[in-house]
């Protein structure tokens, strides 16, 4: 995944670099995918269905990876208001 960088220097929009850099992301993991999809399990010496779950667990993986990039994307676009943690650190009130 060389060449990905999650900031470019003097990028103004850190949201729209953070959904740049998740989709290079996600192109590498779909590139990986294929040429582990592509592999024969016999030679690994595993069953099909083995191979089967473990690229099941690959997607869940990728896809957990890229909710979470989207999230990070959303929040620098719209930072949350302090949190309740912040509000007691502070010595603040929360309601």
């Amino acid at each position: 995944m060389s060449g990905i960088t999650p900031h470019s220097p003097g990028e103004s929009n850190v949201a729209e670099t953070c959904r740049e850099a998740a989709a290079g992301i996600g192109a590498q993991l779909d590139l990986l995918r294929g040429h582990l999809a592509g592999l024969d399990p016999a030679r690994l010496g595993m069953s099909a269905g083995r191979l089967r779950s473990l690229m099941a667990g690959y997607d869940i993986y990728a896809r957990m990876l890229d909710d979470a990039l989207a999230d990070i994307a959303r929040n620098v676009q719209h930072p949350a208001g302090p949190r309740r943690s912040d509000v007691e650190l502070t010595g603040g009130e929360c309601r």
